[in-house]
């Protein structure tokens, strides 16, 4: 074949390649993406929400400017029902919001909200959290709190930290008491410093570690809310683990599968096609990124990227729980509140 056949096929090829992303103009440049976040400053959802915000724009034609506006409010539910509902369509509005909410609408048909709905970007890591206690706490291990009073906190009562704790009581026959209304970890971290209450019942280990409790000894560890033990604290164990008979494993699992949707990002639902293919194919690229990787290490965050059709089959796989698993946490929660 000749040298000029040759050059004409790889041209071909290159063209072909060529995804529809990368043909697309600039449509976004000159513009402005609000990247809304369902907490408060400080915590994991809100250091995510700006390492995204940092790093996405270089991937996406353009490169519009991404502003982090935190919306804090009844652990993410704020956010899910604004990008739902309000929020524009036109992909100048992504969110990071708590996964807990995927648990609110199994509960609560009625919410005003479809997690199944949104359009999903994509995850840039896990959300395993732990129940923290301070080192002056009444009671040190799930087991003497079973005994022994221990007064946690919690953002709202449908987030992972009033929800497995509630879970707990009713399953293993724990006594923990939960005040709820934290806007953020910080919030709860300067409660917990000051003896307000005797720890966190959700606090994620790079805040954790970030406030050196666990180097100095001033708190520890009482349970993991994962479906599987944490690398970072391989002695404690998770929430399915506690529960004593297999309905109560079921029920610890739909509770804690909001670890699995972790810190993912979305889009209204209905964005346009052309704007979230875009958005998708940036943040796919964005999470492979080896300065992401190297800063996310330096601010504590772990990537663990998860594509937006595996998030929709875990929304998918909760929303289709059985009615005795739902019943049974629903039951859990109309006691906590």
């Amino acid at each position: 074949m000749s040298t000029a056949k040759v050059l004409l096929l790889l041209i071909w090829a290159a063209a072909s390649w060529t995804s529809p992303v990368a043909a697309q103009p600039d449509i976004y440049r000159g513009k402005t993406i609000n990247l809304m976040v369902g907490s408060g400053e400080g915590g994991g959802f809100d250091l995510s929400a700006r390492l995204v915000a940092q790093f996405l724009p270089r991937f996406i034609p353009g490169s519009p400017t991404i502003v982090v506006q935190n919306m804090p409010g009844a652990s993410g539910l704020r956010v899910a029902e604004y990008m739902s509902n309000v929020a524009p369509r036109d992909g100048s509005a992504i969110a990071i919001t708590q996964p807990s909410m995927v648990q609110h609408k199994v509960l609560n048909a009625s919410a005003r909200f479809n997690p199944a709905e949104y359009a999903w970007l994509g995850r840039l890591g896990g959300f395993v959290t732990f129940a923290v206690v301070w080192h002056t706490a009444p009671a040190q291990t799930v087991e003497d709190a079973k005994h022994r009073e221990l007064i946690l906190g919690a953002v709202g009562p449908s987030g992972p930290g009033a929800m497995l704790p509630a879970a707990l009581n009713v399953l293993a026959g724990t006594r923990f008491t939960i005040v709820k209304g934290y806007k953020s970890a910080a919030e709860m971290g300067l409660a917990v410093e000051r003896g307000e209450i005797h720890g966190s019942g959700s606090a994620s280990f790079e805040y954790v570690s970030s406030k050196g409790w666990l180097d100095k000894k001033l708190a520890r560890i009482l349970f993991t809310i994962g479906l599987a033990r944490s690398l970072k604290a391989p002695d404690s164990p998770t929430v399915v683990e506690l529960a004593p008979d297999a309905r109560g494993k079921n029920i610890m699992r739909l509770a804690a599968s909001a670890s699995e949707i972790g810190r993912s990002f979305l889009a209204p639902p209905g964005t346009t096609p052309e704007r979230l293919a875009i958005l998708r194919q940036a943040f796919a690229r964005m999470v492979q990124d080896p300065e992401l990787i190297a800063e996310s290490v330096r601010r504590g965050l772990e990537v663990e990227p998860l594509p937006p059709e595996d998030i929709l089959k875990i929304v998918a796989d909760d929303l289709s729980m059985s009615a005795d698993v739902v019943e049974g946490l629903r039951a859990i929660m109309e006691q906590e509140k």
